[in-house]
C-alpha cells in the first residue's frame, strides 16, 4: 500500500458520497434523513460509514428545523470538504502522508480509507479464467467449488443488489429492453436464473455469477462480489471480458 494518497483520489470519493446522497433523495432533488437511512441499508463497509458521516456533516452545516438537504447544499459541502478537510492537511502538496491523515477529521479519514480500498481493489489481479473465448464450463471448472448455488425464480429471493445484477445479466442477451425485475423473470427461459457465489482459487477473488437460458444457449454475467456492473458477459456459453479502459 503506498504511503501517500493523492488528494484527487480522496476528492473523487467525496463527490461519489454526495452522488449517493442525491440519488437517495429521488427525483425531487431533496434528501431527507429517512431516505438516507434507507439508502444506508444498501451500502456496506467504509462506503456506508462515509455516506452516513458525510450526510451528518452536510445536515449540520445547513441545519434548519425540518429542513432537507438539496443538491446545492451537497455541492457547497463537497467544495468545503475538499478545501478544509482534505487540501488543508496536504502541507507539502505531494499527497497525504500517514502523519497528515492522522490529523484529519473523521469524514476526511473515512474518505481516505475508502479511496485506498478502491485503489487496492482496482489493482487486484483478475482470474485467468476470465479470458475471452473461455467456455462457461471451463470458467466454472477453473474456480473453487461454488460457495453457494441458487435457482432464483421469484421476487422474494431478490434484494436490491441482486435486482440490478439480474437486469444487467439480461442485457447480455437480446433482452436489452428489460428494465424491471418482472421484465427479467419474463424474459429468460422458465423464468429462472442460476446465481452462483464462487471463489477463484488462483487469486482469492470472489464473484457472483448469473446465468440463464435463452433458447438453446446460455447467457448471463460475471460480477465482482458486491458490485452491480458486470466484469464479463456470458455470450452463447462463452466468457466475453469487458474492456477495463476509460
Amino acid at each position: 500500500m503506498p504511503s501517500r494518497i493523492a488528494k484527487a483520489d480522496v476528492n473523487r470519493v467525496l463527490e461519489a458520497a454526495a452522488a449517493r446522497l442525491l440519488e437517495a433523495g429521488g427525483r425531487d432533488g431533496r434528501v431527507s434523513r429517512a431516505e438516507v437511512a434507507k439508502a444506508l441499508g444498501q451500502l456496506t463497509g467504509t462506503e456506508q460509514k462515509l455516506v452516513d458521516v458525510f450526510f451528518r456533516f452536510v445536515d449540520h452545516r445547513d441545519f434548519k428545523a425540518g429542513a432537507q438537504v438539496t443538491k446545492a447544499d451537497l455541492d457547497r459541502a463537497v467544495a468545503y470538504a475538499k478545501e478544509k478537510l482534505v487540501a488543508k492537511y496536504d502541507l507539502n502538496n505531494n499527497g497525504l502522508s500517514r502523519a497528515e491523515i492522522e490529523k484529519m477529521s473523521l469524514t476526511g479519514r473515512l474518505a481516505v480509507q475508502l479511496a485506498k480500498e478502491l485503489k487496492a481493489a482496482a489493482q487486484t489481479p483478475t482470474s485467468p479464467a476470465l479470458e475471452n473465448g473461455t467456455s462457461f464450463l471451463e470458467f466454472r471448472e477453473a474456480l473453487t467449488t461454488p460457495v453457494s448455488k441458487t435457482a432464483v425464480t421469484e421476487a422474494g429471493q431478490v434484494d436490491a443488489l441482486l435486482k440490478k445484477q439480474l437486469i444487467a445479466a439480461c442485457h447480455q442477451s437480446s433482452y436489452e429492453d428489460v428494465k424491471t425485475l418482472a421484465d427479467a423473470f419474463g424474459a429468460v427461459d422458465e423464468g429462472e436464473f442460476i446465481v452462483r457465489e464462487v471463489k477463484d482459487r488462483a487469486t482469492g477473488e470472489r464473484y457472483t455469477v448469473i446465468d440463464y437460458g435463452a433458447g438453446d444457449s446460455t447467457y448471463g454475467a460475471v460480477f465482482k462480489k458486491g458490485e452491480a456492473t458486470p466484469l464479463a458477459a456470458i455470450h452463447d456459453g462463452e466468457i466475453s471480458r469487458f474492456s477495463q479502459e476509460g
